[in-house]
């Protein structure tokens, strides 16, 4: 299987000239097979920040009418602020399948469909002319044509699962928005040892859970927005570091490691320097471990 990045920022939309290289949109992923764009004539996307608008427009290439299956990782704005302007969803005939994790005090067509409520929108949801269908998803499997997906619940401060696609041959994954597990009490804690070895043995669970889920991927796409040093002034904003994907890469062993997520404040000189830094950092731990960064229009296989 074959990434195309439509989208690679966290948080805002950072066009301009410092960022032009990696690219300024939000959070868009395209899965395709080596030999075309399309599994069976099924689109596979990835969340839905503002890269999807250039997506939807090379999609209108493809033959009508349009099957497309769309994953979405959380519902946070970055992630789904494209879709009022995916042109596909405007088109008689198309079929869209949107999958996110279930909310539990909003439905997920709810928050699509709050997003162009006339005070944010000046078209509303009903006014799609595509068929939207939606599946809320827990953590487990299901299957798209050809392809298994396994969910799991990442770290970040809203419900938010991370995929991992297989088409029998290798096997991709997203993190989307994902922090380290740690303890979040900290310095606050109660001074109960056996309480804190509770909370050390929750934390050593779930990375254990990760790690399995990541375990012999191909292509792991992680969330690497900060530096070491900027993560320690972050903890607890939902975002890794690069040397947390590095380290994760390396003992799950994976095969090639997409730096993402990047954050609105790095430039792409700042984006070369994080990805020299985690390379480096994987050769000194001795591992044959590929690391690249996130581009959008470029495709990672």
């Amino acid at each position: 299987m074959r990434i195309k990045f439509w989208g690679v920022r966290g948080s805002i939309p950072t066009p301009g000239p410092t960022t032009a290289r990696y690219g300024g949109n939000t959070t868009c992923l395209q899965l395709m097979p080596d030999d075309g764009e399309t599994f069976g004539g099924e689109v596979l996307i990835i969340d839905a920040g503002t890269g999807i608008r250039e997506l939807g427009l090379e999609l209108m290439k493809l033959p009508k009418p349009l099957k497309i299956h769309l994953l979405i990782t959380h519902t946070h704005m970055d992630h789904i602020n494209g879709f009022p302007f995916f042109i596909p969803a405007f088109i008689p005939g198309t079929e869209i399948d949107i999958y996110g994790p279930l909310h539990y005090e909003k439905r997920l067509e709810e928050i699509f469909a709050g997003q162009m409520d006339y005070s944010y929108f000046p078209i509303s949801a009903a006014q799609l002319a595509a068929g939207l269908n939606y599946h809320e998803l827990n953590e487990g499997e299901f299957e798209i044509g050809p392809l298994k997906i396994q969910t799991h619940y990442m770290n970040h401060p809203v419900l938010t699962l991370g995929y991992r696609v297989s088409d029998g041959t290798s096997t991709v994954l997203f993190t989307g928005d994902h922090e380290q597990y740690f303890d979040i009490m900290g310095d606050e804690s109660s001074g109960d040892d056996e309480e804190e070895d509770d909370v050390k043995a929750i934390v050593e669970q779930q990375s254990q859970r990760l790690i399995a889920f990541f375990r012999d991927v191909d292509l792991l796409v992680c969330d690497a927005a900060y530096t070491p040093g900027e993560y320690e002034t972050h903890r607890g904003w939902g975002h890794s570091s690069t040397d947390h994907a590095v380290d994760w890469a390396i003992e799950a062993g994976v095969k090639t490691l997409v730096l993402f997520h990047h954050e609105p404040v790095h430039s792409d000189e700042q984006l070369d320097e994080m990805e020299a830094y985690a390379r480096k950092r994987a050769r000194d731990k001795g591992a044959a471990l590929n690391i690249h960064t996130a581009t959008e229009k470029i495709i990672f296989s």
